[in-house]
C-alpha cells in the first residue's frame, strides 16, 4: 500500500482516505496536537465575528466595527488554509489522489492470457462422456451457453441432434447465429461434436466436416455463408479446440480385447452404440455410426464394411437384407446386418448365398451369429482376442 509523510510530523501514514486522520507521532503523541484540532474552523469563526461585533458595538465606532470585521476575516481564512487541520485535510485530499491513481493503474493491467488448451481438456473432463444419452449432452452444452431462457434452445437442439448426429459422435458444444427475423426460431443453430459441426438455418441443415475457424478473442465459427461469433455464444471457441482433442483421443482408441460388454438397450441410438462396438471387435476398427436421416439405410460405416441395426419386435425379412447387400457391393464393402427380433427363412437363404453377415443380439446387447460367415468371422475375433 502506497504511504505518504504527514506535513505537521513527517510521519510516514497509508495512503487511504483515513489515512491523514489522527495517529500517533514517534513520541507516542497524537497527531495533530490537540490544541490544533480542538477548535474547528467554523466555530473559530463564528467567535471571531462574534467579537467583532462586540468590539465595534462597545466602542460605539464604525472605524472600529469594521477593523475588527477585517481582522476577524483575516484570522477566519488564516485558520481555513494555514492551520495544521487544513494541511492535513490537503494531504488527505493527496492521498485520496494516490490511491484513486493506483486504482486506474491496477485496471489497466493486461489479464493473463487465456490457456485455451487447458480449458478445452477441462471441457472434455466435465461433459458427459461418449455414449452418453442425447438429452445429458445438449443439456450441458446449453447450460454453458450461460442463456436467461435456455429451455426453447435446448428442445431445438435436442431434435437437431436426434435427427443429423450420429450415435457415436460426442457433442462438444453448441451456438446460435443473429436472429434473421422475429422470434427465437429464425435464429441458426450449430452443434459442434468431434466429427463435424452440424448447422440448421431455418429449413436447410446439413454437416461441415471442415468448417473455417477464426481463433482469438473475435474468433468465429464459419460454415457457407452462416457464422457463428465467440462473442455472442460463451464457450464456443473452448468446444473447437476441444474437437481437435477429442479428435485425437478418438485416433488413439485401442482395439477391445474382449467381446463388449453388455449394456441395457432403451433407444435405437443405444443399438447403433453396441452395433459398433461389435464391428470393431470384428476386426473393423475405424468403424463408426452414421448421422441419423442421412445415411441410406445405413447405420455403421468403416473403410471395409457397412452394418445396419433394426430394433423392431418383428423378425427382418429378404427386402432389407437384400437394401444393405446392394450398398455394399456398390462401395466394395462387406455387408453386417443386427437384429433384434432376428431374420425370416427367406432373409437368411438369401443372406447365405449373397456374402451378408447376419447377427441377432438382445436388449442387454449380447450378439450372436446367425449364419455361417458371421460364425467365421466371430471365431476369428475371438481367436485374435485370446492372443
Amino acid at each position: 500500500m502506497s504511504a505518504l509523510a504527514c506535513p505537521l510530523c513527517g510521519q510516514q501514514v497509508p495512503a487511504t482516505r483515513q489515512g491523514m486522520a489522527r495517529h500517533q507521532r514517534a513520541d507516542g503523541a497524537l497527531c495533530p496536537p490537540e490544541a490544533a484540532a480542538g477548535l474547528n474552523t467554523p466555530a473559530f469563526g463564528c467567535l471571531a465575528y462574534v467579537a467583532s461585533v462586540v468590539a465595534g458595538i462597545g466602542s460605539t465606532s464604525w472605524t472600529v466595527f469594521w477593523v475588527c470585521l477585517a481582522a476577524a476575516s483575516g484570522a477566519v481564512v488564516w485558520k481555513a488554509g494555514f492551520s495544521p487541520a487544513a494541511r492535513v485535510a490537503a494531504a488527505d485530499r493527496r492521498a485520496i489522489e494516490v490511491v484513486e491513481r493506483a486504482a486506474a493503474g491496477a485496471a489497466s493491467v493486461t489479464p493473463p492470457a487465456r490457456d485455451i488448451e487447458s480449458e478445452a481438456r477441462q471441457l472434455l473432463a466435465e461433459l458427459p462422456p461418449l455414449g452418453a444419452t442425447i438429452e445429458d449432452s445438449i443439456a450441458a452444452c446449453v447450460a454453458r451457453l450461460r442463456r436467461w431462457d435456455s429451455k426453447p434452445l435446448e428442445v431445438r437442439f435436442t431434435k437437431l441432434a436426434r435427427a443429423h448426429v450420429a450415435a457415436d459422435e460426442w457433442i462438444l458444444g453448441v451456438a446460435t447465429g443473429p436472429e434473421r427475423g422475429t422470434g427465437n426460431a429464425s435464429q441458426a443453430l450449430v452443434i459442434v461434436t468431434d466429427r463435424a459441426v452440424v448447422v440448421k438455418d431455418r429449413d436447410v441443415v446439413y454437416r461441415d466436416e471442415a468448417p473455417d475457424t477464426q481463433p482469438g478473442e473475435y474468433g468465429f465459427l464459419g460454415s457457407g455463408p452462416r457464422v457463428f461469433t465467440f462473442s455472442d455464444n460463451h464457450g464456443l471457441d473452448v468446444a473447437l479446440a476441444a474437437r481437435e482433442f477429442a479428435a485425437a483421443k478418438r485416433r488413439t482408441v485401442a482395439v477391445p480385447s474382449g467381446r463388449p460388454p453388455e449394456r441395457l438397450l432403451r433407444e435405437a441410438r443405444d443399438g447403433e452404440l453396441v452395433a459398433v462396438e461389435w464391428m470393431r471387435y470384428l476386426g473393423f476398427e475405424d468403424a463408426a455410426a452414421t448421422p441419423v436421416g442421412a445415411d441410406g439405410g445405413i447405420d455403421v460405416t468403416s473403410a471395409r464394411a457397412v452394418a445396419q441395426v433394426k430394433m423392431e419386435a418383428k423378425a427382418t425379412g429378404r427386402p432389407v437384407v437384400q437394401q444393405l447387400h446392394g450398398v455394399a457391393v456398390n462401395e466394395g464393402k462387406t455387408g453386417v446386418f443386427f437384429s433384434l427380433a432376428g431374420y425370416t427363412p427367406q432373409a437368411r437363404t438369401w443372406a447365405q448365398t449373397s456374402g451378408t453377415v447376419l447377427f441377432r443380439f438382445d436388449l442387454q446387447g449380447a450378439a450372436e451369429p446367425v449364419n455361417a460367415l458371421a460364425h467365421e468371422l466371430l471365431a476369428a475375433a475371438d481367436a485374435r482376442s485370446a492372443r
